[in-house]
């Protein structure tokens, strides 16, 4: 994902050596050629959304070179001239605790088309933040700026404040927007900039929709959207940093939310989570008037990160999560379920299972685990069921012509 960069890199020759005429050329095009991958990460861009024009939704910005996000472009908002909004795990690389280089990233603003993207619209970033009380870890705090060398023309948008507390009203409804995957299943991501419109979820639904891939959700932090009347909309890879956006009672637009993770596969039956733009805008704020205004430059903090310590109660919790969602009412409606867990490492479980349901004795493993995936920590589950006849295999005298199957996951 080099396209911007390369464009920078000809205006700074260009601008070495005088005038050059104006024309297409080499860099112009900002599309990306990354290839998405299925294992769990961060997300956000629009499935289930439609084409959207940047005059709709001006203060949207396309961010190239973040390398902490393996591979995928980020999103971000304008909120001043200088300043841009994102999300801290597309500023930081988790498992290092390092800040991406500010000669590595650009900035595209003013275009929705990734394909018509002008040399006059791409920025060069001079320095990059991450929230100070962003935890790495638990993916909470999930915001960064971005600090721009020169002014850009896109309006900043406005940011919610604590005292709007009424923007996060469940069933209200939010505009998410972005350039990344809109099909799942082929992993495509458009050129055009996507938009969409989705509820916010009540917070203990939100708790329990992410239970079985994010276990840390924090309402106090967080907010989550989920379509639940159609299942069609959610945010997916190659997006996150992108806005959750509100309209004010004067009609203004404002933003709520950033964009930080979803369920790897994206499904939209599965719950979006963003950062609560509430509980970061007075450090957003304490920058913008550092760099817009000379005030004084607050204290820079690189957020320390490591994988969560995993307790035996979350490993057979989420391991009985795991076998229900893959077997069913196999395992739901089973009998004399048993989950028995050893330690492996800090953040690592081997379990062995056994149940009975109908006529059939279910016996097998699970290893349940933290860790980090395309730079987020996220809690995933492996398993081997194996289920038999019980009159055959213990009552029959025939037992190895007892057919035994497995599912493993």
């Amino acid at each position: 994902m080099a396209a911007l960069l390369a464009s920078l890199a000809l205006v700074a020759a260009a601008s070495a050596a005088g005038p050059q005429p104006r024309g297409s050329g080499p860099g112009d095009s900002g599309a990306s050629g990354a290839t998405p991958t299925s294992d769990p990460t961060a997300t956000a861009s629009v499935i289930g959304g439609h084409n959207a024009t940047i005059a709709q939704y001006p203060s949207l910005a396309f961010i190239e070179g973040v390398a902490a996000t393996s591979g995928y472009a980020c999103t971000g908002t304008v909120v001043a001239p200088r300043v841009v909004l994102t999300a801290g795990h597309c500023v930081e690389d988790i498992e290092s605790s390092s800040i991406t280089e500010p000669t590595k990233i650009a900035v595209a603003t003013g275009v929705s088309n990734l394909q018509k993207i002008a040399r006059n619209q791409i920025s060069a970033v001079t320095q990059v933040l991450a929230y100070p009380g962003f935890d790495p870890s638990r993916l909470q705090g999930d915001a960064g700026l971005l600090i721009l060398a020169e002014p850009v023309a896109a309006p900043p948008i406005a940011l919610a404040t604590t005292a709007e507390a009424s923007l996060y009203e469940a069933g209200d409804a939010l505009t998410i927007a972005g350039w990344g995957i809109d099909n799942r299943t082929t992993g495509h991501a458009p050129n055009q900039l996507q938009a969409a419109t989705v509820p916010i979820e009540e917070a203990s639904r939100c708790k329990q929709g992410t239970r079985r891939f994010y276990p840390f959700y924090d309402p106090t932090h967080q907010l989550c959207t989920l379509d639940a009347a159609h299942f069609k909309i959610t945010s997916c890879h190659g997006d996150s940093g992108g806005p959750a956006i509100a309209t004010r009672t004067d009609g203004t637009m404002v933003e709520v939310g950033v964009t930080s993770l979803g369920d790897g596969t994206c499904n939209p039956a599965s719950p979006a989570v963003f950062t609560r733009v509430d509980q970061i805008q007075p450090w957003v704020q304490s920058w913008i008037d550092a760099v817009e205004a000379g005030g004084p430059t607050p204290q820079i903090v690189v957020p320390k990160s490591h994988i969560p310590r995993l307790t035996r109660e979350r490993a057979e919790e989420l391991s009985a999560v795991a076998l229900e969602e893959q077997l069913g009412s196999r395992f739901a409606h089973g009998q004399e379920q048993r989950i028995r867990c050893s330690r492996q490492s800090m953040a690592q479980f081997k379990c062995a299972v056994t149940w009975f349901q109908s006529a059939d004795d279910y016996f097998g493993t699970t290893t349940v685990f933290y860790a980090i995936r395309h730079n987020v920590v996220l809690a995933d589950v492996h398993f081997t069921v194996h289920w038999v006849n019980d009159q055959c295999y213990f009552h029959s005298g025939h037992r190895a012509s007892c057919v035994v199957q497995t599912k493993k996951f």
